[in-house]
């Protein structure tokens, strides 16, 4: 990768509603459903909440695929291990991240691979969709 690292950053906290749908939970008190504003280049931090991680949650070896990209609008993923802004440490395979480089205009399905409690393998697809900023 020959561009620096972006500056602007988008977290997406992978937890629970009250009617235990899957959303956004970057802000426990109002859970947004999974989306991602991809209208500039950007960096993505995924993490499970720590409701999930509690319950012994993690992500797979392999936290996300992208279909049908080829590495054109996303980076490779890399773990990690810290909390945005020094909020502290996080148990191994938690959480990640990924650069969406805004290279191409399209609708992409991108899947997120995680283990429950009882290694069971929980798999989700949502879409996205770039070009113009809106979430399908």
């Amino acid at each position: 990768m020959t561009e620096p690292t972006p500056t602007t950053y988008v977290e997406i906290v992978v937890g629970f509603d009250s009617n235990f749908n899957f959303m956004n939970v970057v802000d426990p008190a109002h859970p947004v459903p999974l989306s991602m504003p991809l209208n500039q280049r950007q960096e993505l931090y995924f993490r499970l909440s720590d409701q999930l991680i509690a319950a012994g949650w993690a992500f797979q070896r392999r936290p996300i695929q992208v279909d049908d990209d080829y590495g054109v609008n996303f980076s490779s993923w890399v773990w990690v291990t810290e909390k945005p802004h020094g909020g502290g440490t996080l148990p191994t395979h938690t959480a990640f991240k990924i650069i969406y480089e805004c290279n191409r205009m399209g609708i992409y399905t991108y899947s997120l691979f995680m283990l429950d409690q009882h290694k069971q393998l929980i798999t989700l697809d949502p879409d996205v969709e770039n070009g113009t900023g809106q979430i399908p």
